[in-house]
C-alpha cells in the first residue's frame, strides 16, 4: 500500500508540473525555421497594396539630427503620405509629407504650402525617402531574410492575436535604406513580432548605434494591410 501511495504521489506531482508549463509555441527554434518564417513575412508585406506604419525613436542623442517619429501609409507605387518628425539640436520639427516616385514634398509648420525636398536633404536629417518604406530591396522587408542568427523565441497572445517572436541582429548595411545614418559595419539587435495566422509583421524593435555616440532604439508597428489608398502629388 505504501508503495502504491508513493507511486500515486509521483504521478500527481508529474501531472501538476506538466499542467503548469506555458505553451510557447515552439520557443527556441532557430535557423531554417526562423528564416522560412521571415521569408513568408516579407512576401506578405511585398504582396500588400498598402501598409500603415508608425515609427517611434527612443534614446536619441540631443546633439544630432535624428528621425524622431513617423506615422503614415506606404504603398508599392511607390508612395507615402503621413507625418515625419525630425529633431535638430534637440528641437522637434514636424512635417506633413507626401512622397510619390522619387519626389518628396513636405509642409512644415511655418510653410503655407508643400515644398519639394531632395531625398539627400532628408538623409542628412536621418530620415529616408519615405516612398521606399515598402521597397522589397531597400525598405522594411529587405532586412527580414538577411537577419543574422534568427531564433523563434515563442508565442504570446495579444487580444485575439497569437504573435510569434523572432530575435536576431540586423546588419547596418541592410538598414541604410530606411535609416540613412546607420553604420554599415554594425549589427543591430532586433525583435520582430509576427501574427501567427496571417504572417503579417505586427511590430519590430531595432536597437543600436544609429547615431554616433549613442545607442538608440526604433519601435515600428504595422497594421491596416492591403487597404486601397491613392496618393498623389500635393
Amino acid at each position: 500500500m505504501k508503495r502504491l501511495l508513493a507511486l500515486g504521489a509521483v504521478v500527481v506531482l508529474a501531472l501538476t508540473g506538466c499542467s503548469g508549463k506555458k505553451d510557447t509555441g515552439g520557443g527556441g527554434q532557430s535557423g531554417g525555421d526562423a528564416v522560412a518564417l521571415l521569408t513568408d513575412v516579407k512576401k506578405t508585406i511585398d504582396d500588400a497594396a498598402s501598409v500603415h506604419i508608425v515609427l517611434t525613436g527612443r534614446d536619441l542623442p540631443d546633439n544630432a539630427q535624428t528621425l524622431a517619429s513617423g506615422d503614415g501609409v506606404a504603398t508599392h507605387a511607390p508612395a507615402f503620405k503621413g507625418k515625419l518628425t525630425v529633431r535638430s539640436a534637440g528641437a522637434p520639427i514636424d512635417a506633413q509629407v507626401v512622397a510619390v516616385g522619387s519626389k518628396v514634398y513636405a509642409k512644415l509648420s511655418f510653410t503655407p504650402t508643400y515644398i519639394e525636398l531632395p531625398p539627400s536633404q532628408l538623409a542628412s536629417l536621418g530620415a529616408p525617402d519615405p516612398s521606399i518604406l515598402l521597397d522589397p530591396a531597400k525598405g522594411l522587408t529587405a532586412v527580414l531574410p538577411t537577419m543574422k542568427d534568427p531564433k523563434i523565441k515563442g508565442d504570446t497572445r495579444e487580444g485575439a492575436k497569437v504573435l510569434t517572436e523572432v530575435t536576431g541582429s540586423v546588419r547596418g548595411k541592410d538598414l541604410q535604406g530606411i535609416f540613412p545614418k546607420a553604420p554599415a559595419d554594425q549589427d543591430f539587435p532586433s525583435t520582430f513580432k509576427i501574427d501567427k495566422d496571417t504572417k503579417q509583421l505586427v511590430s519590430a524593435t531595432i536597437t543600436g548605434p544609429f547615431y554616433s555616440g549613442a545607442t538608440s532604439s526604433y519601435d515600428v508597428t504595422l497594421d491596416k494591410y492591403g487597404e486601397k489608398v491613392e496618393i498623389t502629388k500635393p
